[in-house]
């Protein structure tokens, strides 16, 4: 979890580590979650609440997963987030960029404050680009600078959270980078129903 908040502040573990004081090496094991947070002591996290300017009480709530205040999933979301994966998966790929490059969804979305389905479909496409090693396309330059102010998942995964029955650092380390970049955990597009 401290990988999430660190993405939330856009901050570097090098930058917490400068700032902190604390060893790259405990930092890492925390961000992997090798170190159970239960074993830190009060001075750690004070350093590290203090780096990233939270209380502890949050901090601690945050890398225990009993607050998930910087995760969301919506269930429209899901659902525009399915049918994307579906279309691609029935037309194609060279398709799908042949429609969505030539179309306005995008900008649509974009001026409809629908920014999480907006920013999936704008990484999608990225990811496609990127995939079939063509250069981005400038026309999203403004759109892609941005970042959601939560972690979207799908509900599924959310639950998961809650539960404690999955932790962050898989669903990170699994997640496609495009995706990263705007806050969106997504680690398989073909797995639709």
């Amino acid at each position: 979890m401290l990988r999430a908040v660190l993405n939330q502040k856009n901050m570097s573990l090098y930058k917490l580590e400068k700032e902190s004081n604390i060893s790259h090496a405990t930092l890492s094991d925390l961000c992997n979650e090798k170190t159970n947070i239960e074993n830190c002591s009060a001075s750690l996290l004070y350093r590290i609440a203090s780096a990233l300017k939270m209380s502890m009480k949050k901090l601690y709530d945050i890398l225990t997963y009993d607050n998930l205040d910087d995760f969301a999933y919506d269930r429209e979301y899901d659902l525009f987030k399915n049918n994307i994966c579906v279309e691609l998966k029935n037309i194609g790929e060279d398709e799908f960029l042949k429609k969505y490059l030539t179309n306005n969804r995008i900008r649509e979305l974009y001026s409809a404050n629908q920014l999480p389905e907006c920013m999936y479909l704008l990484s999608m496409v990225d990811y496609l680009l990127n995939k079939k090693d063509l250069p981005l396309l400038k026309d999203f330059s403004d759109i892609r600078g941005f970042r959601l102010n939560k972690i979207y998942v799908s509900e599924s995964v959310y639950r998961l959270l809650e539960q404690k029955a999955v932790k962050y650092t898989d669903l990170y380390n699994d997640a496609i980078p495009v995706f990263l970049i705007h806050n969106i955990i997504e680690a398989d597009i073909n797995d639709v129903y």
